[in-house]
């Protein structure tokens, strides 16, 4: 299946049944700030997309990954065991966040949150 065909297809019917006029922040300059400075390229795409999706609130995921960067660099063993510690905790909190916008009832996201999740482990 060419997504690149089906995605163009999809426009040129948009296009053509006029639902791309009027839309906000039409004619203005688009922001491509770079919310992540450091951060690796798959990390800025798995949060954009949580951000984009209204499930990723901002303070919680910077902390988060603040936290795993301590983590990485650290060799001292208590210091990690507080920091792991530390991570769990707001990992929960991020869980508390999203169940409250709903997403415990959203099984589509379910399944895609935990493949974010797990790919940024």
């Amino acid at each position: 299946m060419d997504f690149a065909k089906i995605t163009e297809d999809k426009i040129k019917e948009a296009i053509q049944r006029n639902d791309l006029e009027n839309l906000p922040g039409m004619g203005q300059p688009l922001e491509l700030k770079d919310d992540f400075p450091g951060m690796s390229e798959e990390w800025k795409m798995a949060y954009r997309v949580l951000k984009n999706a209204g499930y990723s609130p901002e303070d919680v995921k910077k902390e988060i990954f603040r936290i795993e960067e301590l983590l990485d660099s650290t060799t001292d063993e208590n210091e990690k065991r507080r920091l792991q510690a530390k991570l769990k905790k707001k990992r929960l909190e991020m869980d508390r966040l999203l169940e409250k916008r709903g997403t415990a009832t959203n099984s589509r996201f379910g399944s895609y949150a935990e493949k974010i999740y797990n790919r940024l482990k």
